[in-house]
């Protein structure tokens, strides 16, 4: 199994098995702590061999740099083959939360867990307004 796409946005969805995501970010410049994000994505695709058809374990966590989870999901995930000789096909996922609280700065990140081993990994950095660092996207270019 391999991870296609892994990405942190303000909004992802799956509709007719297409993933689609607006405004994927890897920052947030807060004004205060504790600071609530109203609205926070993950978009996950997976090519999955044939070979790997059926069910899995599905982790996808948001987590503090002692390990809190933040944003959890844990699921089961039944992958089956389209009839015909494909032998790799894709499978898009995507996890939706509101109003996550993050109670401090930090570096947080994003582990995407498949039957118990980290596949794939994305960094959020949560700073101080003001402490912005050279990587910033600025909202309007």
């Amino acid at each position: 199994m391999k991870v296609l796409i892994s990405a942190i946005a303000d909004h992802a969805w799956v509709e007719n098995g297409c993933l689609s995501l607006c405004r994927a970010f890897d920052s947030i410049n807060a004004g205060k702590f504790p600071y609530v994000l109203p609205r926070i994505s993950v978009a996950l695709r997976l090519l999955v061999n044939r070979l790997e058809a059926g069910e899995h374990g599905l982790v996808i966590a948001l987590t503090d740099a002692d390990g809190k989870r933040l944003m959890n999901s844990d699921i089961k995930a039944n992958f089956q083959f389209p009839p015909g000789a494909v032998s790799e096909t894709s499978f898009s996922f995507a996890l939706n939360g509101q109003n996550v609280s993050f109670q401090k700065p930090g570096d947080y990140v994003v582990n995407i867990l498949i039957d118990g081993k980290i596949e794939a990994s994305v960094p959020l950095y949560v700073r101080e307004a003001g402490l912005k660092g050279k990587l910033d996207i600025p909202d309007k270019i």
